[in-house]
């Protein structure tokens, strides 16, 4: 999505991670972990993109982690005011750039790329994996997750298409997949980030076939999910897969 909508709608989505990161069921805290777990001691020293950082919390993490330097990168101006009021230290810093370029990194600058929850919000997928390509090392490892392709960001709309099959209390259990080779952009016409600033759905297979030709080795792919009972704990909402570029 353009820079316009998130800029648009930054305090809304502000509003929306930080109640994720406040949220009991901790899901933010296992997607770092996974994500965290899928770069292992590379992390330790390196020099990293936050890719699509939004307000920061996976830069802030990372460093934490053992990261060297953090650069967050986001089209949205605002959304990099943010994260910059929410840096903990001089080794988090923060640029306004094009995904689908990075006009403002040399080649090789990055021993790590990470990029958390944004793929679907990128108009053009195989211009980032290229960018992404070109910024890295010779062989750094590239880790992001996505809502899962196949289960979350498929078409669907809440008036004539809901994304999920309710019980008669309401409460979902199922996710129902109606077009889902039906790729491009969509908003859900809801009042949500998918209504706000919509989502652009691929499906899995084009996701690994363009990384591929992009230039990149698959290491592995996860799909964290959630506990407890109900539909996602045995349904996964978010893809994480980690490659390197070759």
């Amino acid at each position: 999505m353009t820079a316009t909508a998130y800029d648009r709608h930054a305090e809304f989505y502000v509003e929306f991670v930080d109640r994720g990161l406040a949220a009991e069921d901790r899901h933010y805290d296992l997607l770092l972990a996974t994500l965290t777990a899928c770069l292992g001691n590379r992390l330790s020293g390196a020099r990293v993109c936050d890719l699509c950082c939004g307000e920061g919390y996976l830069g802030r993490h990372l460093l934490a982690c053992g990261a060297r330097e953090v650069i967050g990168i986001d089209s949205s101006s605002a959304l990099i005011e943010v994260a910059r009021r929410r840096a903990p230290a001089p080794a988090l810093s923060y640029r306004v750039d094009d995904a689908h370029e990075l006009r403002s990194v040399s080649e090789g600058a990055f021993d790590i790329v990470a990029c958390q929850l944004a793929l679907m919000d990128v108009a053009d997928h195989r211009r980032l994996f290229a960018a992404v390509r070109r910024v890295l090392v010779p062989g750094g490892p590239f880790v992001f997750s996505l809502l899962h392709p196949c289960f979350k960001a498929r078409p669907f709309h809440v008036r004539d298409a809901p994304e999920h099959v309710l019980d008669e209390q309401g409460q979902p259990i199922a996710i129902a997949v109606r077009r889902y080779a039906s790729e491009g952009f969509f908003d859900s016409g809801g009042v949500g980030v998918r209504g706000r600033m919509g989502s652009y759905h691929r499906m899995l297979s084009t996701y690994v076939n363009d990384l591929i030709a992009s230039g990149f080795a698959i290491e592995r792919l996860e799909e964290p999910l959630a506990g407890g009972v109900g539909v996602f704990a045995e349904v996964p909402t978010v893809l994480v897969i980690a490659a390197k570029s070759l």
